[in-house]
């Protein structure tokens, strides 16, 4: 009787882990690759003499960040998707 009351696993696509692990990877993604075009834009900025280029940094390092969030989250849901 003791192994009735044992809990079934939790199956891959309901761990909250995973979920978590998977928003805390998006976020420090998103935040490295915006800190990242901002620091070599401003590197630019101080090279140059100019200030737009910590700008154009800005946008494209957000721009990579939504793109590795993507490729990210389709990663995610296909492996949910095949198991």
């Amino acid at each position: 009787m003791p192994d009735s009351r044992r809990q079934p696993p939790i199956p891959p696509d309901e761990n909250p882990w995973r979920a978590a692990g998977l928003v805390t990877a998006i976020g420090a993604e998103l935040g490295v690759c915006v800190g990242l075009g901002w620091w070599v834009g401003a590197a630019m900025d101080r090279d140059y003499g100019t200030s737009h280029w910590y700008l154009v940094g800005l946008v494209v390092g957000l721009v990579a960040g939504i793109g590795s969030a993507i490729a990210l989250i389709r990663k995610f849901a296909g492996e949910r998707r095949k198991q």
